[in-house]
């Protein structure tokens, strides 16, 4: 299948490695920046596609845990996942899997459920169309379900406070990203909590995500940002 023949490992030298996942709806692409970021910093990376908009949660974690298996090394394996892709790094994490997870970076969360999702699973016309994986993200489904983080898992969040979709906005609450609200992207167990310009769309492009997710995989130093 497509997701099965996308050009996404490099393996750089030495036994860092990083899974990136990106949200709903998109793909490989638009990790690739930060993935070449990772890369240049001595990083070997999995830019793992995976079919958000047809696949259900079940299916998407099986898929997603055989081929970080098949990457995975001796070393501990850092995830890193973008929206719907942070919520399976979670849902992986709490399978406990046969690779040892390392770090975790989350970008534009919605820990708390998404309120976009509960609007458009009440619209008739709509509701056919939402992905298993994407209804599986309103306020009452999967990330409110998930247990806490582990008290040795060493994890950071980030989110966007710039709204560049005005069509949701009547649905956010706070500050937002125009998909995510800020405050819902907070958990208990975090490492670091922070905040940057950025839109749900590219926060995983933007500089300052860039340097927060190179200081912390690197050693778990966080430079500087607003929370």
């Amino acid at each position: 299948m497509w997701w099965d023949r996308q050009p996404h490992t490099k393996i750089a030298e030495g036994s860092n490695r990083v899974v990136l996942m990106h949200g709903l709806g998109r793909s490989w692409h638009a990790m690739n920046p930060l993935a070449r970021k990772l890369n240049d910093a001595g990083f070997s990376t999995l830019n793992l596609p995976y079919p958000s908009l047809i696949k259900p949660l079940d299916w998407i974690l099986d898929y997603t845990s055989e081929r970080i298996s098949s990457f995975a090394s001796d070393g501990p394996v850092h995830l890193m996942g973008h929206s719907l892709g942070g919520i399976i790094a979670r849902m992986l994490i709490s399978r406990g899997p046969s690779w040892k997870p390392g770090r975790l970076v989350m970008l534009a969360p919605p820990n708390s459920g998404s309120e976009i999702i509960d609007w458009l699973s009440g619209k008739a016309l709509v509701r056919p169309f939402l992905s298993p994986a994407a209804r599986s993200l309103a306020t009452g489904g999967v990330p409110t379900q998930l247990p806490p983080l582990p008290s040795d898992l060493e994890a950071i969040v980030i989110m966007g406070s710039r709204s560049s979709i005005p069509f949701f906005r009547k649905l956010l609450a706070g500050d937002n990203d125009g998909i995510v609200s800020t405050e819902r992207g907070r958990i208990d167990g975090l490492k670091d909590f922070s905040v940057v310009d950025a839109d749900h769309t590219f926060i995983q492009i933007h500089p300052e995500t860039v340097k927060r997710t190179l200081d912390f995989l690197s050693g778990g130093i966080i430079g500087s940002a607003s929370s």
